[in-house]
């Protein structure tokens, strides 16, 4: 009989030995590295499925600043792939910059961007002061407001620096400020 107590111990022990290691490496047991990097994870697959909305960021740098420092966070950074690394240290770059809530908005620039585009693609007839007025508006906004040093890139789902995400969207600059000009507006 006493074997047999035994026997049912060791399978007691075994088998919460068994779950407690399944646990911590499926991710189970916050603070844990693999708890951490599950975490992490499913942030910055939101951040890529969500195409970086404000939200998607804001909760994935909210993250990090709470897991910043711990050895878990850094354990946890090592096992990422070179993709998640790189998203994980954009959005905490635009972070450092701006308001949480703006880190992944690019509603302004959209903004910006399409008005270029009005006026780009504007006949030669077309009155386009209103565009052009809007623009300078835009341009003589507070300079004190910092914008993100990278926007998302919806069609190759990653980050890219201001200029070159700016750039490759309004075309042919000089076309748009001169067709203000002949209009006696300077956006510059």
């Amino acid at each position: 009989m006493s074997a047999a107590l035994l026997g049912a111990a060791v399978l007691c022990l075994c088998s919460s030995s068994a779950a407690g290691a399944g646990a911590f490496f499926g991710g189970f047991i916050p603070g844990t590295s693999q708890y951490v990097l599950k975490k992490m994870k499913k942030l910055i697959q939101i951040v890529i499925a969500l195409d970086a909305t404000p939200e998607s960021c804001e909760n994935l740098h909210k993250y990090m600043k709470e897991t910043k420092g711990t050895s878990a966070a850094e354990s946890a950074v090592q096992s990422l792939s070179g993709n998640e690394k790189t998203i994980l240290e954009k959005v905490y770059d635009i972070g450092r910059g701006v308001a949480p809530e703006k880190i992944c908005d690019k509603s302004k620039i959209d903004s910006a961007i399409k008005l270029f585009k009005n006026v780009e693609k504007a006949p030669e007839d077309e009155d386009v002061s209103g565009y052009c007025n809007d623009l300078k508006d835009f341009s003589n906004e507070d300079k004190s407001e910092r914008r993100p040093i990278y926007y998302w890139d919806e069609s190759k789902k990653e980050f890219i620096k201001d200029n070159i995400y700016i750039s490759n969207a309004i075309g042919d600059e000089r076309a748009v400020i001169a067709k203000c000009e002949a209009v006696g507006i300077n956006i510059r």
